[in-house]
Order: C-alpha cells, then structure tokens, then sequence
C-alpha cells in the first residue's frame, strides 16, 4: 500500500476534526473506567487548541494519505522548561508527541511507525535532545508500540474512584 506522508494545511481542518472524534471515540470505547466522553462540541473545540498550541510552541502536523483520503496524522511541538523546571530537571530541550491516530482499518501497516518518523525527524531537527510522549493506560497497544520504538516509562499517573 502506497502511503504519503505530508504536512498538514488549513483545508485539511475538517478532516482533522474527524480524525481526532473518530480517536476520542476509540479511547471512550477502551476506557475501562467510563470516565471518557465526547461531546458533539469536542472535534471543533480541540482541534483549535491542538492548532494554537501547535502555533505557539514550533509545532507542525504530519498527515498520513492513502489515495487522496487522510487516514492518519502525528502532532508534535517543542517544549520549553521554566525556570522551576531547571531547579528539578537538567536542562533540556523537549519534543512533545501531541497526538498520532491511525484509522483503525490502516492499524498493522507501518502508518504509525512512518508518521512517528516523521514526527521525531522534525523534533530532532528543532534540537530536540528528548521526545516524550503521554500514553492512556488502557491503550496498550499504543503502549507496546511505544516500547517497540525506544520510549520508556517515565511518569505514572494513577486514579482512584471515590
């Protein structure tokens, strides 16, 4: 299967929308705990402050195409420590991982593997000495996956029900 890998314009909105509902659903779906949702308001919502973080912090996306459809993306910034963060961490420069989605029926290709790439090409281009990225604990594939590209466990955030 012949797949491009492009950056993301703003005719691409719409579809990015979709992609991130379509990406909210999956992690409703596996959120053993029941305390995900996505309202009718979420795609518009988030989409506009994934674009304005993005814009704010040296971001970019990256959209993966199969014969003229977007069937993936990876969304990437770089992080800046405050002066806080240097009392507690050595000084660094951070990429942050924002988002990678791959349609379900595309999952087992290589998408992900070339969209993270990507991602960490342009990082590595930014001068960023490390790539972090957040994992939601039910999602193991995506977990596994991480583990198979170099990523390790860093910070466990964990939940308790009242």
């Amino acid at each position: 299967m012949k797949v491009g890998i492009r950056e993301y314009q703003s005719s691409d909105r719409a579809h990015i929308i979709k992609l991130m509902e379509d990406f909210q659903d999956y992690l409703v779906d596996i959120d053993y705990m029941k305390r995900m949702r996505r309202m009718p308001e979420y795609g518009v919502g988030y989409v506009s402050r994934l674009l304005r973080k993005i814009s704010n912090n040296d971001g970019l996306i990256y959209l993966a195409e199969h014969e003229g459809h977007i069937i993936g993306l990876i969304a990437v910034m770089v992080e800046t420590q405050s002066t806080s963060d240097l009392l507690e961490c050595v000084p660094s420069k951070a990429g942050r991982i924002l988002e990678l989605f791959v349609q379900a029926r595309y999952r087992g290709q290589n998408i992900g593997k070339l969209l993270m790439e990507k991602g960490e090409e342009y990082l590595k281009q930014q001068g960023c000495d490390v790539l972090r990225i957040e994992v939601f604990e039910p999602n193991g594939k995506a977990h596994n996956f991480y583990k198979k590209l170099g990523y390790q466990d860093r910070i466990i955030d964990m939940i308790k029900k009242l």
